[in-house]
């Protein structure tokens, strides 16, 4: 049974879903055709849930520099076809049920990004079983490395040396460039569509290298499903005074 692969990447207030909440989320879908749908959504969190968050979460996700929900609003579509526009919590869910429910989530430690959707959504919608695409990366390099060891001499075990050390430390970015794919840029790391981005090239890598059969991917669609924008108006969440940023590991 084919089961729809969705790269997924969360950027949250801290490590423990039951307190610190999702503020961003990314998701790119592929269709049959191969064409890929990207999908951006920040959430404003109260000034209560801001008081729990971890520092270093909000420093590596740059929380401050980067929320762009207005006061008056709970939350964004950020690839809305008309630029961002305000969505209501209850219709992001919606949106979100509908693309993950069945779906297996493929990510850089996808465990984390399943545990509080789960806490954001209320129930595991997707397949149990999470793809971790570093790791399989690192199984790549194994492969490749012992496949090319058999035409080398008995002393020249180069390649899989190479890939042992790449794998050793487990560093998913070391990893992705070892298999050839570059890694986030500094700028791009640790946000959402950036982090999602750079796990959808290097899944492509690894699961379609030379020699294998491939569907020709068209450039992504910076949209998410069309819908009417909203005129801003007041709204009575209450305003972060004290804002930080975010992260995940």
């Amino acid at each position: 049974m084919h089961r729809t692969e969705v790269v997924i990447d969360t950027e949250t207030l801290g490590l423990d879903e039951d307190i610190h909440p999702i503020w961003e989320i990314a998701v790119i879908t592929r269709d049959i055709e191969g064409r890929d749908t990207e999908h951006l959504w920040q959430i404003r969190p109260t000034d209560e849930e801001l008081l729990r968050a971890q520092p270093m979460a909000l420093e590596v996700n740059r929380y401050r520099e980067r929320m762009q929900v207005p006061p008056w609003a709970i939350a964004l579509d950020m690839l809305h076809p008309e630029g961002p526009s305000p969505i209501e919590p209850a219709e992001l869910d919606h949106i979100l049920t509908g693309i993950l429910t069945g779906a297996v989530l493929l990510g850089s430690n996808p465990d984390f990004d399943a545990r509080f959707l789960r806490a954001r959504l209320g129930s595991r919608l997707w397949h149990y079983r999470t793809i971790d695409v570093p790791t399989m990366a690192a199984g790549f390099l194994y492969g490749k490395a012992n496949s090319e060891s058999r035409t080398l001499s008995a002393r020249t075990r180069s390649p899989y040396v190479t890939a042992r050390q790449h794998a050793a430390g487990w560093s998913a970015y070391r990893l992705s460039k070892a298999a050839g794919t570059e890694p986030p840029s500094r700028s791009a790391g640790h946000t959402a569509l950036g982090d999602a981005r750079w796990i959808r090239d290097l899944y492509d890598t690894i699961t379609s290298p030379p020699g294998f059969p491939t569907t020709q991917r068209t450039r992504p669609r910076l949209t998410s499903p069309r819908r009417s924008r909203m005129r801003p108006e007041p709204s009575t969440h209450h305003e972060s005074t004290n804002q930080a940023p975010i992260f995940r590991s």
